[in-house]
Parts: structure tokens; C-alpha cells; sequence
């Protein structure tokens, strides 16, 4: 009776959301990952602002009619809101601190470092939002953390400063998703997609003024094309997973990003991640997914709490 109890009644029109969710995420970070491996191989050719400008360009020339086209030009202008606002000043922190961190540092490594982002979104729900976390969940981000303290190697020949520029992103992106959640629906995704890709080129702009910027040779036009696609793609299933799925059905999916970079890293730069790197990668995630999973048990009691509240009241 007691099981019964705490299982949550099923929506199946939320149930079918989730499980496209979880499409979506997996598509998501397979192709932030593929457009991180080509922006790291066109970082020893060019600098950081006019790769992101470039690439930035190239997105917004596919984004602009597509969107014009499907909602009018002033959707662009309906989308923003202060919580897109908060959503690109967070995108760009979480940009720029990536791409120098990347730029110096192993895929798998800097990819470790990130899967920190749904402990930090737990505890910033907790300390800024007022959602109740419990003991569980407490320790899960502490165990996170020593998972990130393996990677990153404080106080060892294999540390560099570079890694306080992924804790960075890790902050950046953390805010980015929680302010995702606070869009208005009626904003659609392409649109907010578009404003997004437009801010980051922006500010890759505004970041090549101090550059010496050189004449991309066809092979960095070439992956910088692609990039521009898959930086699209990214943005898009990631901004449509969090606004449509459960973060909590959805989440785990994100973690299919170590796969993605150890996999890219080694293939196309030779990098093989460390045992340490191995060791920590496992830790932040099993942290990740067990809060996850005590996500789903405290919204379940929860449920069934009001359910019996309900129930008794008739």
C-alpha cells in the first residue's frame, strides 16, 4: 500500500514530453560536443573573438529567414524579456569562460568539470529559489565537488589555472538553465534561439576588437560552417528539453557528454583522459543522477501527500 501511495499519477501528455526530452538532450549534447571538437581545431589557427564572431555570423544568416518566416520579424522582439536577458548574459559568460577553457585544456577534462551543473542547480534552487533539498541531496553536491577536486587536481604538476575558467562556465550555464525555465511559452524556441545566436556574436564582436584578427583559411571556414549549424542544433534541443520536459526526467541525459568528448577527444587530438579525469568523471555523475533520482522520490511523496490531502477532505 505504502509503494502505491508514493506513486505519482502519470500524465500521459507530459510522459510523451519527457521521453522527446530525453531525445532531445541526447541530440543536444552530442552536437555542442562535435561543435566544441571543430571550435578547438580552428583555435591554433585563429583567435577566440573571431572564431565566435564567424561562426556567430554564419548561424544567424541560417536562423534569421527561418524564423521571419514562421513567426514574422517581431516574434524576435516579443521573445526578450527580462529572464532571456538574464538567459544571454549567462550564455555569454558561459561561452566565453568554455571556449578558454577548451582552448587550453582536454575535452574530457573541461567536459568533467561540467557535468557539475545539475549539482550546482540544485544547491542554487536551494539557496536562491527556496526549494527544500535535503541531507541526500547536500551530500550528493559535496561528493559532486570532490568528483571536480579529482579532475581538476589542485596544488599538482597536471593543474592550471584554465580550470577556474570552466568553474566559471559551470556557474554561467547553471544560471542559463534555471532562467530558461522563467521564459514566457508563448515566445517560441527558434525565436529565442535566434536572440541567443545573435547576443554570442555580439559579444564575439565586441571580444575581437582587442584581437589581431587573421584570414581564415578554407578549412577553418569549413568547420566553422559546421559549427555554426551544430551550435544551432544545440541550441535549439536544450532550450526545448528544459522549456517542455521535466528537468528531473531529462537531466541524466546530459551526462551522455563525457561519452561525447572522451570519444572526440581522442579521435581527433589524441587525448587520453587520465585515471584521475576517469575516476572523477564517474563520481560527479553517479552524484548527478542519484540526486536526480531523489528529485523524483520527493516529488512523488509529494503528490501523494496532496492526493491524500484531497481525498480526505471530500
Amino acid at each position: 500500500m505504502a509503494d502505491e501511495r508514493l506513486a505519482a499519477p502519470i500524465d500521459p501528455h507530459q510522459a510523451s514530453a519527457n521521453l522527446r526530452g530525453m531525445a532531445l538532450v541526447v541530440i543536444g549534447t552530442g552536437a555542442f560536443v562535435i561543435n566544441d571538437t571543430l571550435m578547438k581545431a580552428t583555435s591554433a589557427e585563429l583567435p577566440l573573438g573571431e572564431i565566435v564572431t564567424i561562426r556567430g555570423i554564419m548561424s544567424c544568416c541560417i536562423m534569421a529567414p527561418i524564423v521571419i518566416l514562421n513567426y514574422g520579424l517581431d516574434s524576435i522582439a516579443r521573445a526578450y524579456s527580462r529572464a532571456l536577458l538574464v538567459r544571454n548574459l549567462s550564455e555569454i559568460g558561459a561561452v566565453f569562460f568554455f571556449l578558454t577553457a577548451l582552448f587550453q585544456l582536454p575535452m574530457a577534462n573541461v567536459s568533467g568539470v561540467l557535468q557539475a551543473v545539475p549539482l550546482t542547480i540544485t544547491a542554487a534552487a536551494a539557496l536562491f529559489l527556496g526549494e527544500p533539498v535535503g541531507w541526500r541531496r547536500w551530500t550528493a553536491s559535496a561528493v559532486g565537488l570532490i568528483g571536480v577536486l579529482l579532475i581538476i587536481q589542485p596544488g599538482s604538476t597536471e593543474f592550471s589555472s584554465y580550470y577556474f575558467a570552466a568553474i566559471a562556465a559551470v556557474l554561467c550555464v547553471a544560471c542559463r538553465d534555471i532562467s530558461t525555465r522563467f521564459i514566457a511559452k508563448s515566445a517560441p524556441s527558434l525565436s529565442v534561439t535566434f536572440v541567443t545566436a545573435l547576443v554570442v556574436t555580439l559579444f564575439g564582436a565586441v571580444l575581437g576588437l582587442g584581437e589581431d584578427w587573421k584570414v581564415p583559411s578554407y578549412t577553418s571556414l569549413t568547420r566553422l560552417a559546421g559549427a555554426s549549424i551544430l551550435v544551432l542544433v544545440g541550441y535549439y534541443t536544450m532550450i526545448e528539453a528544459m522549456r517542455t520536459a521535466e528537468i528531473s526526467a531529462v537531466a541524466p541525459f546530459r551526462y551522455s557528454v563525457v561519452i561525447w568528448a572522451i570519444l572526440l577527444g581522442y579521435l581527433v587530438f589524441n587525448e587520453i583522459p587520465s585515471v584521475s579525469t576517469i575516476i572523477g568523471s564517474l563520481i560527479v555523475v553517479s552524484a548527478g543522477l542519484y540526486t536526480f533520482h531523489r528529485e523524483r522520490v520527493v516529488l512523488r511523496r509529494s503528490i501523494s501527500a496532496r492526493r491524500d490531502v484531497s481525498v480526505s477532505s471530500r
